[in-house]
């Protein structure tokens, strides 16, 4: 008899692993499978955006992450022959600040391996390991359930032994290459640059220093990369792109090693161990939609990109964590199954607009100045390029960090303050999805929501913030008032909605305690307030999703109904 489970995630990288752990948290079973015989090694997408970091601190993984991240080595060039001259020494990113509402600043690096090793430590604890050499190879649906075939693998390949397991639902993250999306027959919009090639690895080098992320440039050919592991360690994640040069012959360590020596002109560099080398073309693809009846396509089973811009994994992570949180309810019976509808409604224009974004990137990972072959002592004030500006390895661009990802176009979400909603362009709103409204001193349901730190708990002024009381599987109601007469409606209002799964704050200024029919939090630096653009003493009211965006804000307990509506039974 088949073997019955209300999800089944289909790929167990970090889009698999945070959907099955967001859903674990949620209280949902669920079965988790990968069809490779071990787990992957190799860095892969090793950059951790600060958004990420709030994702993962609401999970409770992102303390484990952070012991073992590192900064973005600064970056530096060398003139070619020789390879030893530096041409050029700068930041891949620019380099931001930490406020009271952004508590992270500046990725991190951290390999793959690493991270899902750590979400599989954590999905551990819940009672749930990933089930290898299972792959799916088929997939029926109908109005109640998805009975899946699952095949025994060995060495990636399916053999005869099958099982079927019926789930209410399936999750895809198997990748670009995984089954899912094409059983779904999705179509993979976008393009392959066919004449350029990737080669990236991981291996021990001596006699190369730890202290910069190393860089040697032919422009208009291909780049060279070696970026530390850490400030002392003696592994390096390699990187050899080429644009109009394909570097297929290079996914050999032998060949990798001696084009390296030969075109960067250091044959003092001593190559170990390789623990991973892999050689791809660059995609820029997305799909049409990211659910199908009852299957859903997360990550790289959905999209797929340049590495430029680190966005890879982090875009990934928040496709698991928007669907994950809808499916949980779903599963509770506690909404209706149109409510996922809004997944790939949410998702699909701030994806679109990362692809634009990092296709602008890619053409920067090949030099075209000539700045990367002189020395840097020689070079003019004429010759050095604007820093503040995108260019050769130089990410400008503020969107990357995740922190602008929006959902103001969503049919979920209320905003019941800015009066002017209305004549809002709706195509305008969604070309905003990804970058959002940096610098335009708005906040508005659908965006983030902002961290805000010194809190005091009324009963024993314990301090807290708004990211450790937020839960991936609570809805918190923030609300602004004056008085506790002025607020009862309100507090009324949501008291008729599910307590199991919404939790809520009165956020009082200091000096102001008065109130009793929920849970009170003393803003003692007033950063909640400024946070939330709260300015005077009517009514606010803010609903945090479990993803951490905002469902709505609203005034008074209609506003309350009007988003808890379009989101409960």
């Amino acid at each position: 008899m088949p073997d019955s489970v209300p999800v089944l995630v289909v790929g167990a990288g970090p889009s698999g692993l945070v959907s099955a752990l967001w859903l674990a948290q949620n209280g949902i079973k669920v079965r988790i499978i990968d069809r490779e015989d071990t787990f992957r090694v190799g860095s892969r997408g090793f950059g951790i955006q600060p958004r990420t970091n709030e994702v993962f601190q609401i999970l409770g993984v992102n303390d484990d992450v952070q012991k073992l991240a590192t900064p973005i080595p600064t970056m530096r060039a060398y003139a070619i022959p020789g390879g030893t001259v530096p041409v050029k020494t700068w930041d891949l990113y620019e380099k931001t600040g930490v406020w009271p509402d952004r508590p992270y600043a500046n990725g991190t690096c951290l390999s793959q391996t690493t991270l899902e090793e750590i979400l599989r430590q954590h999905l551990s604890k819940q009672g749930i390991e990933v089930e290898l050499s299972k792959g799916l190879i088929s997939f029926v649906q109908d109005e109640d359930a998805v009975t899946a075939t699952v095949a025994v693998h060995k060495g990636g390949k399916a053999t005869d032994v099958t099982e079927k397991i019926v789930a209410k639902y399936l999750i895809g993250s198997d990748g670009a290459r995984g089954t899912t999306r094409k059983l779904l027959g999705l179509t993979f919009q976008g393009e392959t640059r066919d004449t350029d090639g990737m080669v990236w690895g991981d291996v021990e080098i001596k006699n190369l220093g730890s202290d910069y992320w190393h860089v040697w440039a032919k422009p208009g050919h291909f780049t060279v990369m070696a970026r530390p592991f850490s400030p002392s360690s003696k592994t390096f994640h390699i990187g050899i792109t080429g644009q109009n040069f394909d570097p297929v012959d290079l996914n050999v360590p032998a060949n990798a090693v001696a084009f390296i020596r030969k075109e960067t002109g250091r044959d003092d560099l001593e190559f170990g161990h390789w623990s991973w080398l892999s050689y791809f073309k660059p995609n820029m693809r997305i799909v049409d939609k990211f659910q199908d009846g009852r299957v859903f396509v997360v990550g790289d089973s959905a999209h797929v990109h340049s590495p430029s811009g680190g966005q890879g994994m982090n875009c990934s992570v928040q496709d698991a964590s928007n669907v994950a949180w809808k499916l949980a309810l779903v599963l509770k019976s506690m909404a209706l199954p149109s409510l996922l509808q809004s997944y790939n409604e949410e998702r699909l224009p701030v994806i679109t607009q990362m692809l634009h974004a990092t296709s602008t990137l890619y053409t920067h990972l090949v030099a075209k100045e000539k700045t990367v072959s002189v020395p840097e002592s020689k070079q003019t004030v004429d010759a050095k390029e604007d820093p503040k500006k995108t260019g050769f390895l130089r990410w400008r661009n503020t969107a990357l960090e995740l922190y602008g990802i929006n959902y103001r176009i969503s049919s979920i979400v209320v905003e019941g303050r800015d009066a002017d909603t209305a004549s809002w362009d709706a195509e305008d709103v969604r070309a905003r999805a990804y970058a959002g409204y940096e610098g335009k001193g708005t906040l508005c349901a659908g965006d983030r929501a902002p961290e805000a730190p010194g809190l005091l708990h009324v009963e024993d002024g314990a301090q807290t913030s708004l990211l450790k009381i937020f839960k991936p599987y609570l809805h918190t109601v923030l609300m602004f008032f004056a008085s506790e007469a002025a607020g009862k409606e309100v507090v009324d209002s949501v008291a008729k909605y599910p307590k199991e799964v919404i939790q809520t704050f009165i956020i009082s200024r200091p000096n102001d305690s008065s109130h009793s029919h929920a849970a009170i939090l003393i803003d003692s630096d007033e950063h909640t307030h400024t946070a939330y653009r709260v300015v005077n003493d009517g009514i606010t009211v803010v609903i945090v999703r479990p993803d951490t965006f905002i469902g709505a804000i609203v005034k008074d307990a209609a506003g309350v109904d009007g988003y808890f509506k379009n989101i409960f039974v």
